[in-house]
């Protein structure tokens, strides 16, 4: 009976308030949205009796608390991913850095300066060459030739040059085979990387 009672009270408070509430608010634009509010609240007082008797608040909380959880996770795990991709990009570029600075090395023995280096890098974690080096292409500059090209610099005449057809300059570029310095140094490359000399490109000047 207590229970019922309280229902019946709680109904009743209910609906006063609710009586004042409307006539306060007149005819206001957002009376409608208090109006569907207070009609949510009218649903959960009338079945609250009902949810005490089959204990479905103790239901109703656990799923909310789930749902809480759910989202608190989810939320979680992007930013792990987020940590985990700022951690890999930190990772690849000191890995990056090694290898230039490896390259360097190579080069200085040659008697070459680097000037550019872009490596690309399988990052794909699910490929079995993750982490290999697939392609780098390699810009450097011949230390001994940029210093005596300046003082070693002559006057020369002015030469006539006969026409050349599109031809044959096609033929002595394909003709043109790497020198003997960018051949040892991709050797070197790619015995040291594990790497296809076709996937090195060298350009000296």
């Amino acid at each position: 009976m207590d229970i019922i009672y309280n229902w019946i009270r709680n109904v009743v408070i209910y609906m006063i308030l609710n009586a004042i509430i409307m006539n306060l608010l007149g005819d206001k634009s957002y009376k409608k949205y208090v109006s569907i509010v207070s009609g949510m609240i009218l649903v959960l007082i009338i079945v609250s009796p009902l949810m005490n008797y089959m204990n479905l608040e103790d239901t109703l909380d656990y799923y909310l608390q789930a749902n809480d959880f759910t989202v608190e996770t989810s939320e979680f795990k992007n930013d792990l991913n987020r940590m985990e991709e700022a951690q890999s990009d930190a990772i690849f570029a000191e890995y990056e850095e090694k290898i230039r600075k490896q390259v360097v090395s190579i080069l200085k023995e040659e008697g070459l300066d680097l000037t550019s280096l872009d490596i690309t890098i399988d990052r794909n974690t699910k490929n079995p060459t993750f982490g290999e080096i697939m392609r780098m292409d390699i810009t450097a500059v011949t230390e001994k030739n940029d210093k005596e090209a300046a003082s070693n610099r002559l006057s020369i005449d002015e030469i006539d040059i006969s026409p050349v057809s599109i031809h044959e300059t096609e033929k002595s570029d394909a003709q043109n085979p790497p020198s003997p310095m960018e051949i040892n140094i991709k050797n070197k490359l790619s015995d040291f990387y594990n790497i296809e000399q076709v996937n090195i490109n060298i350009s000296i000047s």
